[in-house]
């Protein structure tokens, strides 16, 4: 520094003319200098310092706000989350509800194919029934068919029924004023025209020869009754002349159906041998056509009128006759009455 202070004034001798500034001089003035450089950079950092401040306010404001908007969406965000938790809630069950109402839509469907498979085995059951029932409304509509023939026959039939009643009848009625006529004791049932002579006229007791007076007897008898069923109005439909031998009780059943067996045949044996005269040849040929005879015993016995058996009328001879196709005419009637009724 002395030499430069040397130099200095060393140099102002010159004679230039230029005055130099002393080091203090210079000192003072860089001092100057930097202090105002320090005040100018102070001045800056106040001023920048306030400015910053003034940005961190704002700033701090700005986060102030965005911190409160921030709680704010906290605050929805956890009603949110509360509302998410709810909603999550009632979608589980929702969820749930819709598994159950899937399982459920399962069953329905299994159900469903179920019910659509019986529904096409129920269609196919109803299109077999349909055929059935066509064929079943052609065999009714033969059916009808055969109906109508059948009422047409069953109406012939009721004529025929109503004609051989009244026959029977008429048959009745004929012999009984015949055998009135001949002056011959013996009654005609008057609901079939059996006529029932008494043993004892024909037979000795517990004998089955026929007595003079018993053959005396079928020989003013048999003609009587052979006028009347031979008789052209008649012979055509009586198809059968049943002779029966019956007994009373006394003795054992079997002895009884044999004695009644013999009685009967020997009353046929009778009038139907070659030799017999009372009836003309064409009667007797009709009458070997049409006659059996049989023992009954004494299953069919005679009652009086308190119930006992009357022995005397319980052994007699009974002729009976059969009209053609009898049997079906009484099935017929039959049904008649059942369809009546």
């Amino acid at each position: 520094m002395r030499n430069t202070r040397q130099r200095v004034s060393h140099r102002r001798p010159g004679g230039s003319g230029v005055q130099w500034l002393s080091f203090s001089d210079l000192m003072s003035a860089l001092l100057l200098i930097f202090i105002l450089i320090m005040f100018y950079i102070m001045y800056q950092y106040f001023d920048m310092y306030e400015i910053n401040m003034a940005e961190i306010a704002r700033q701090q404001y700005d986060l102030d706000q965005a911190n409160a908007s921030l709680d704010e969406q906290k605050t929805k965000l956890t009603a949110a989350e509360a509302q998410m938790v709810a909603q999550q809630i009632r979608l589980n069950a929702a969820q749930s509800d819709l598994d159950d109402a899937q399982e459920i839509l399962a069953a329905q469907q299994e159900e469903l194919a179920e019910a659509q498979s019986l529904l096409e085995e129920k269609e196919d059951e109803i299109a077999a029934q349909q055929e059935q029932l066509d064929a079943l409304s052609i065999q009714l509509g033969n059916q009808q068919t055969q109906i109508d023939a059948q009422q047409k026959a069953l109406d012939d039939q009721q004529q025929q029924l109503e004609a051989l009643v009244g026959l029977r009848t008429r048959i009745i009625t004929s012999l009984s004023s015949a055998l009135k006529e001949a002056n011959i004791s013996a009654q005609v049932d008057p609901t079939n025209g059996s006529i029932a002579l008494e043993s004892d006229v024909l037979f000795e007791l517990g004998r089955y020869n026929l007595s003079d007076r018993g053959e005396a007897f079928i020989d003013r008898f048999l003609p009587v009754y052979l006028n009347v069923l031979f008789s052209d109005e008649y012979r055509d439909y009586v198809s059968e002349i049943i002779i029966e031998g019956h007994t009373d009780s006394l003795g054992s059943y079997i002895d009884n159906l044999e004695l009644s067996q013999q009685r009967a045949l020997a009353v046929a044996s009778y009038v139907l041998d070659d030799g017999y005269r009372a009836i003309t040849a064409d009667q007797k040929k009709q009458l070997r056509k049409v006659t059996t005879a049989n023992g009954r015993s004494f299953s069919d016995p005679v009652l009086d009128a308190n119930g006992l058996e009357d022995m005397d009328a319980s052994r007699r001879v009974v002729f009976k006759f059969r009209l053609t196709d009898e049997q079906m005419i009484q099935q017929l009637k039959n049904i008649l009455e059942n369809t009546g009724d």
